[in-house]
């Protein structure tokens, strides 16, 4: 793992928007209609702003049996630690889309508040659901897309490959399809993981690695997705 990034684990403070989650999923496709799982959500916005546009979003993370006031405590030390790594490793990354660094620490302070408006909300209509993988608290196919953003491929030292085949079975159990982005690994590399777990992975579902509308790492510009 890049020692600038490691956090010991996922960091849910560390939240997407909407946006984000529309390029690096190729999302353009999916109809008005469907429903939307967003697995490993963390403070990303994506279910607020969806939602708030009449879409049906549920997001499932671990973190959500915490109060949005302990999630919004967690975010200034990681951004600290963010910044220093980013502003370290600037040239693997690519900054038209967010400008600069410190522009990027913005965002991701704006997401957490769109999170945190309708985190209390949510929860109470059930947008966001404590939860966690490889066991999600959802009857088989309750969804039509499941999406992973961040965790899976990221952390492949912290997850093995049988805890990716695991967690992408049961995404497959709730939902007819499923799309995971990053490919590579927190040091930036293809996944040690991702061949052995697209082979295993064709047992059970149609699998592509797919190219999408979004790189911020370099190199970084597919997706994993899976259908029934």
């Amino acid at each position: 793992m890049s020692s600038e990034f490691d956090f010991g684990g996922a960091v849910p403070a560390w939240g997407r928007s909407a946006a984000e989650y529309e390029a690096f999923f190729a999302l353009s496709n999916v109809p008005l209609s469907a429903r939307v799982l967003d697995c490993g959500g963390g403070c990303s916005s994506f279910a607020a702003e969806w939602g708030g546009k009449g879409r049906f979003v549920v997001a499932v993370d671990p973190v959500y049996s915490s109060s949005g006031r302990d999630l919004e405590a967690n975010f200034k030390p990681v951004a600290a630690r963010m910044l220093a790594g980013v502003q370290k490793t600037r040239e693997r990354f690519l900054w038209d889309r967010y400008g600069s660094p410190e522009s990027c620490i913005r965002v991701r302070r704006d997401i957490l508040a769109t999170f945190l408006s309708d985190f209390r909300s949510g929860t109470a209509s059930g947008r966001y659901v404590a939860g966690f993988l490889p066991s999600l608290p959802f009857r088989s196919k309750s969804f039509d897309l499941v999406l992973c953003s961040h965790l899976l491929f990221l952390y492949s030292a912290e997850f093995d490959s049988e805890t990716h085949i695991s967690c992408l079975r049961e995404m497959l159990r709730v939902g007819r399809e499923v799309r995971v982005f990053p490919l590579l690994d927190m040091a930036g590399k293809r996944s040690g993981h991702l061949d052995r777990t697209i082979k295993t992975m064709r047992n059970y579902a149609d699998v592509e690695v797919v190219p999408v509308p979004f790189e911020f790492r370099r190199g970084d510009t597919n997706m994993l997705r899976l259908k029934t």
